[in-house]
């Protein structure tokens, strides 16, 4: 009897985890889905767009710098620090956009985005360590070609 109240039982939280199981998984279904819809609404919105507008300027002067700086000399100086204040503009606009946009934001969102946005604030923050690098290395006179090189290509990445 003790044999057949344990086979019993066994059987029984075998079923009631499975099914548990399962049901967990539907609700991660669920939210993964909606994630989906939501993002794809995101990649529509104007602010994405404006945003990934900057963030292609940012790309595109980061590459002209590593490639002006490649030889291990800056042939123009004054070229060089305008197209670091081009980057530099584009980061400060895409970080305005961004507050904008995390002002309007719902509460349910923000939480479900979470880990997303940590990992894009880690990004940042490393972007934004080169670009103090570059405008630490491009306020002296003679800037180093190999700094400025080191950095814009760090950006491009």
């Amino acid at each position: 009897m003790k044999k057949q109240m344990l086979v019993i039982w066994t059987v029984v939280v075998v079923v009631l985890l499975s099914v548990g199981s399962i049901t967990a998984q539907d609700a991660k279904k669920m939210d993964k889905d909606k994630m989906k819809m939501d993002m794809a609404a995101m990649m529509k919105s104007p602010h994405h767009a404006v945003m990934t507008a900057h963030r292609h300027n940012v790309l595109m002067f980061a590459k002209t710098l590593r490639d002006m700086s490649s030889g291990g000399k800056l042939e123009d100086v004054d070229l060089t620090r305008n197209a670091f204040a081009e980057i530099k503009h584009s980061v400060e606009k895409i970080d305005e956009i961004h507050q904008s946009h995390m002002g309007k934001m719902k509460p349910e969102m923000m939480t479900m985005m979470k880990p997303m946005m940590e990992k894009m604030q880690a990004e940042n923050m490393l972007v934004k360590e080169h670009i103090a690098a570059l405008e630490t290395a491009l306020q002296v006179a003679a800037p180093n070609a190999m700094d400025v090189n080191k950095h814009a290509a760090a950006l491009v990445m």
